[in-house]
């Protein structure tokens, strides 16, 4: 096959010895997710002060100066977390606490040692399963974590029943797609005993937010998924541990989820009520982190006290208050460039025999799903510079990229519209009809 045509490696000599020597940054990388997400500082004396998470992120840096393949890092949702990161800047030396603007800019610059690494490091199918391997693993951890912690599955943005039922939600479209994909019984178990720990988990965080993003999710894969009815038995077998796994109590809870009288969920109301009212002011945003010290100027009578302090408690609504028209039209434009490359993955289920090619259309269904999760969870959680969404993101880019680099392999030829060029249809000729 002419290289000149064709912009693929061939999948041997130089190529594969090179992403060999790479190896140790891939396993960096994977650490540094292990190290935020399951964030064993919490859990062991002494380890937070070696500042683990820093170390590592200073080796990654390293390693793009050594591996030097800055082209890998571009793409269209890169842009726009670049400019997201940009804007949060801007409004720092306007906002009125210009200390939280800083820290809120800071807090998403920090996701890049992840982000840049996956992009790099992340260049073959097999570091892409391992990636997900690991992911689950952090699922079933962080489950068992919540379960025994009552919700809270450790420090920072997992000290909450409210945040961490969120990730699992996340998370949890992971096992279930994997488990549908995978023809192993071994791994299948493993995919089915982590998403039962994580509905437990969701189960005793006792979240509102949760329950409703649950269903919302448990929904989701059962409308993706090419066997309805086997999918409809295993949401069965989850609702079923959802039945018994919860209590009277929590029942009772989760029917408070539409009484909009009650005092939580009027003080919401009202917070959203106060955060569309700020945006009207300030189209243009008040600044990161912004919101809350602006809420006093905006907040209703139903209020018994100051609000100063108070967070929107929604993703949009921080969105809209704190960034304006700037923020709504960087973060939509993310989300349609995710959307679209998940389309473009979802095109390639079932046509062809490479079962790595259909692992990616699997992983584009879960990607969906956790999406819709984030999103239902987080409309009622000020999330918005969470890491989850940044760091779902650059998976989602990772897995079109290596998927377009094995189909390139053996579909690119001069009469073929590769998709590395732009093309959203899958090469070869794998659009659906």
């Amino acid at each position: 096959m002419d290289s000149e045509i064709c912009p693929y490696p061939s999948g041997n000599g130089s190529a594969e010895e090179e992403r060999e020597r790479g190896r140790f940054w891939f396993v960096l990388t994977l650490l540094y997710l292990v190290m935020e997400y399951a964030r064993p500082m919490d859990h062991i004396p002494g380890l937070g002060l070696l500042r683990p998470g820093l170390v590592i992120g200073v080796l990654l840096g390293i390693s793009w100066f050594m591996q030097g393949n800055f082209a890998s890092l571009w793409s269209r949702q890169t842009a726009m977390i670049l400019l997201f990161v940009t804007l949060l800047v801007v409004h720092i030396p306007f906002a009125r606490n210009n200390f939280y603007a800083y820290n809120s800019a800071k807090g998403v610059l920090l996701y890049m040692p992840f982000l840049i690494s996956v992009l790099m490091h992340v260049d073959s199918f097999k570091r892409l399963r391992t990636l997900f391997t690991v992911w689950i693993l952090l699922m079933g951890w962080l489950s068992v974590s919540g379960i025994a912690g009552k919700g809270k599955g450790g420090g920072n943005f997992l000290a909450d029943e409210n945040d961490f039922s969120l990730l699992m939600n996340m998370m949890l479209p992971f096992g279930l797609f994997l488990l549908m994909y995978e023809r192993s019984c071994r791994r299948k178990m493993l995919y089915l005993a982590a998403s039962v720990l994580a509905v437990l988990s969701i189960v005793v965080s006792f979240s509102r937010g949760g329950f409703v993003g649950l269903v919302a999710v448990l929904f989701v894969v059962w409308l993706f998924s090419s066997r309805k009815i086997l999918t409809l038995a295993l949401t069965g077998v989850l609702a079923l541990v959802l039945f018994f796994g919860a209590g009277s109590a929590y029942w009772e809870e989760m029917s408070t989820i539409t009484d909009q009288g009650e005092t939580t969920a009027k003080e919401r109301l009202l917070s959203w009520e106060a955060a569309w009212d700020m945006f009207l002011d300030n189209p243009q945003g008040v600044g990161g982190s912004n919101f809350p010290v602006r809420f006093a100027e905006y907040q209703d009578d139903g209020f018994t006290r100051g609000m100063w302090g108070r967070a929107a408690h929604s993703l949009w609504f921080t969105l809209i208050s704190e960034l304006g028209i700037p923020g709504i039209l960087i973060y939509t434009a993310l989300l349609l460039f995710n959307v679209r490359d998940l389309s473009w993955l979802r095109r390639l289920r079932e046509r062809s025999g490479d079962d790595d090619v259909r692992y990616a259309s699997y992983l584009s269904l879960a990607f969906s799903a956790s999406l819709v999760g984030f999103f239902v969870s987080g409309t009622f959680l000020s999330v918005l510079y969470y890491p989850h969404y940044f760091y779902l993101t650059a998976m989602i880019v990772v897995t079109r990229r290596v998927a377009e680099q094995r189909i390139g392999s053996y579909a690119c030829a001069p009469t073929v519209s590769c998709a590395s060029r732009g093309d959203d249809t899958p090469v070869g000729g794998w659009a659906e009809a």
